[in-house]
């Protein structure tokens, strides 16, 4: 006579094995922290309120912050390296990747900020510059690198909660040997302004020497000297002002993104500065 098993305990093996694969799975996609403190420049205690702090901004912005310390960059730049962590570890939320991340590169003393997805809207060039700011008066300069970071998230927040700038927009890095349209114009117009006066040279040399004209000068030429004064009446010099341009007004960079590759395709815009 075959016993059969209790229904129950079969429900709760299954019950099992599904939460074990789902436990799985969720490891297996698990992003790593969002403070990777490589270099051992924070405590334990910062750490861990660096976290939180980064954490919450994810959650209110629908993005990952995160921060990351090395004193080996492995043959890379502060920005290759920035951009390639935040990549290949898996960061960014929704289909743009959206996140930021502010990196410590104590190999060569730099400070970069990278960013993605809507991060690049929001955070412009100017924006990108400001934070800097922030974080070399937050104590960086000083060594004091806790609190250049804090000085990083705040400013980010702010910029975050102010969203995308009006007139914000976006251009690809130019490389060292690309032209602009206005330069190729220029260079055009140049090229053949050159090659006239020397095509009119040529031509001018082939057709030889010209015979001097016989002239009588005694006979054919009359001067006629006099004083001719002129007298300067009812001037006036008129003034004005030059408004001073104030960056990022008139001119757009205050509203400009500018983005590059990395070496996974992806677009990131950034910024960073050596301290």
């Amino acid at each position: 006579m075959v016993r059969r098993r209790p229904v129950t305990v079969i429900l709760l093996v299954l019950i099992a094995l599904l939460v074990g694969g789902l436990s799985g799975a969720a490891a297996a996609t698990a992003k790593p922290p969002l403070v990777d403190d490589q270099a051992g420049l924070y405590t334990a205690g910062e750490v861990a309120a660096l976290k939180d702090t980064a954490q919450a901004l994810g959650n209110a912005y629908a993005m990952d912050i995160v921060i990351v310390t090395t004193d080996d960059t492995g043959g890379k730049s502060a920005r290759d390296y920035a951009d390639d962590y935040f990549d290949y570890n898996g960061y960014g939320v929704g289909e743009e990747r959206d996140g930021v991340l502010y990196l410590l590169d104590m190999e060569h003393r730099e400070v970069y900020i990278s960013t993605s997805g809507q991060a690049i809207r929001i955070l412009t060039d100017a924006r990108i510059d400001s934070i800097l700011d922030d974080v070399f008066a937050g104590g960086l300069s000083e060594g004091d690198y806790y609190g250049g970071t804090e000085a990083f998230l705040t400013a980010t927040g702010n910029y975050l909660a102010a969203g995308v700038p009006e007139g914000q927009y976006t251009v690809e890095e130019r490389g060292p040997n690309t032209l602009t349209f206005k330069e190729l114009i220029i260079g055009g117009i140049v090229a053949v302004l050159v090659a006239g006066a020397y095509t009119e040279k040529i031509v001018k040399a082939y057709k030889g020497k010209p015979k001097p004209a016989i002239f009588d000068v005694n006979q054919n030429s009359q001067v006629n000297l006099s004083v001719v004064s002129d007298t300067l009446v009812n001037s006036r010099v008129f003034s004005r002002a030059i408004p001073r341009v104030e960056a990022g007004s008139s001119s757009g960079h205050g509203t400009r993104s500018t983005v590059h590759h990395s070496s996974s395709g992806r677009s990131h815009g950034g910024g960073g500065r050596r301290f």
